[in-house]
């Protein structure tokens, strides 16, 4: 019986091969936001790294929504709701209640619920689509056969079992991810239900509609995660997932469950939000509760002020202080601390903006778009070389500032170049940006010349070290002005490059 089943299994997974999907994320699908950061800014700003150290979201709706957060940027009133719900939870008792509930429901592990019922069904199959005719042709043959004679009940039921086992090999694969999803539904809606129950949350969004799926809870039970599986060990899941496969359960209860989920599409869509919303405020609880954290606050007027700012991901971090109503150009040693703090200062912004909590004691802003320039490389297969490079990226800021409140964080402006055009060509630059008020602009530059031609426009600031025994001691720490000191030569002489 064992060795059956397993073969069914492996006949399935055959088909199952050549099954492939586009994954969505749920990003793709909402519009809740003011401004969205684009892939460049994305990767400058380390934002892979957070999520792989700051994500500890329980389900795979917190996945998608604490994504959906790492490339936004909120309105003022979105972020106060935000944080409204956030406090509530850091200051409820249900918290460990929601957490386990969470916990208990976990990661999806068939299928992506996003892709497979934030939009209704993708399946194309004629034996999916007309599946009840089928059946009832398989049915009415079946029984002509009974019908004829008597004795040719066995055949007759042979044969409704045999084209019934195709109808399952065929249809199986179409449905098996698909399927996967609506149970992982059903569990969050189960889940719902015990939160609803056991807990007095009231956040900002409104609680979603899960009764009406209760009607569709016995297809889970039909559903590959449900009772049974090619490994089950006890005779009754055993039997379970003979009957699935030779009465075609799994298709009938997919066609069920189908029809009643698009019917109530929008009910679908608040509830995987909903969860993965919920999940993000228990995660940034966490978040706060275990760094040194502050939720923001956010002005009308254009500016940045943060005290004791840290980088997110830096182990011991320097805290930084500044408040900034203009724009920067910074100046520094190298490794001294001029690329950190503008990635400190970008990803802290984001998610004072986003997430509504920045890693700081203090950090109060505006509303900002958030653009870098920061790894500019050349492209070879392109014909581009790194100036080049460059030069797009800033024509791209230029292009995306009109009408719009942004912070441009540039590090090393124009380094593919020569000394001489870098002054000229960052000097005209960063004058011409200085022109839209809206804005924020801090640039990062090695060139001395280029802070003391921007004097009236940009304030200068720099980081420095001391020189102690042909060694640097740094202390990654802001100070006014533009750096008077140079330690190239110093750093090869240190790497025995040069003596």
């Amino acid at each position: 019986m064992y060795k059956l089943l397993n073969y069914i299994h492996y006949l399935r997974s055959k088909f199952r091969e050549s099954d492939t999907f586009e994954i969505y994320k749920l990003h793709r699908y909402l519009q809740d936001y003011k401004y969205e950061i684009d892939e460049t800014t994305f990767d400058d700003l380390m934002l892979s790294e957070f999520r792989t150290q700051h994500n500890n979201t329980m389900t795979s709706c917190g996945d998608e929504v604490f994504d959906h957060w790492l490339y936004i940027i909120k309105d003022e009133p979105d972020i106060k709701y935000l944080q409204n719900d956030l406090e509530q939870i850091i200051q409820t008792g249900d918290t460990i209640v929601i957490s386990k509930l969470l916990r208990k429901v976990g990661k999806q592990k068939r299928g992506n619920i996003v892709t497979d019922l934030w939009n209704g069904f993708t399946v194309r199959s004629f034996f999916v689509d007309k599946f009840q005719y089928v059946f009832i042709v398989n049915v009415f043959f079946a029984s002509l056969l009974f019908v004829i004679k008597r004795t040719f009940l066995p055949f007759s039921i042979i044969l409704f079992l045999f084209v019934n086992f195709i109808v399952y090999i065929l249809t199986n694969n179409k449905i098996s991810r698909i399927s996967g999803s609506i149970n992982y539904f059903i569990e969050l809606c189960s889940c719902l239900k015990r939160i609803e129950k056991k807990t007095n949350i009231a956040l900002n969004i409104s609680f979603p509609n899960y009764h009406s799926f209760e009607k569709i809870k016995w297809c889970s039970l039909l559903f590959k995660e449900g009772i049974g599986g090619a490994h089950s060990q006890d005779i009754f899941s055993v039997l379970i997932d003979y009957l699935r496969t030779f009465l075609c359960l799994e298709v009938i209860a997919y066609k069920a469950a189908s029809r009643f989920i698009i019917k109530h599409i929008e009910d679908v869509r608040n509830i995987i939000y909903y969860m993965g919303y919920l999940d993000c405020l228990v995660n940034s609880k966490n978040i706060i509760e275990n760094n040194d954290v502050v939720l923001s606050e956010i002005v009308k007027e254009k500016s940045i002020e943060f005290e004791n700012l840290k980088h997110p991901l830096i182990l011991k971090s320097v805290g930084q202080t500044k408040n900034i109503e203009k724009g920067i150009v910074i100046t520094g040693l190298n490794m001294a601390g001029k690329t950190s703090f503008m990635k400190s200062l970008g990803i802290n912004q984001l998610l004072a903006t986003s997430f509504g909590f920045a890693f700081a004691s203090k950090f109060k802003t505006s509303i900002f778009k958030v653009m870098t320039s920061f790894r500019i490389n050349d492209n070879l297969l392109q014909n581009q070389s790194r100036y080049y490079a460059e030069a797009y990226r800033l024509m791209e800021l230029k292009n995306k500032i009109h009408g719009i409140r942004a912070l441009y964080l540039i590090d090393e402006i124009l380094s593919g170049t020569n000394s001489e055009d870098r002054i000229y060509g960052a000097t005209v630059i960063l004058k011409d940006f200085s022109g839209y008020t809206d804005s924020i602009v801090i640039a990062a530059t090695h060139d001395n010349k280029i802070a003391e031609n921007l004097r009236s426009e940009y304030e200068p600031i720099y980081f420095d070290g001391e020189i102690v025994d042909d060694q640097i001691i740094f202390d990654y720490t802001i100070k006014n002005g533009i750096v008077s000191k140079r330690n190239g030569l110093l750093i090869l002489k240190l790497l025995g490059i040069t003596s």
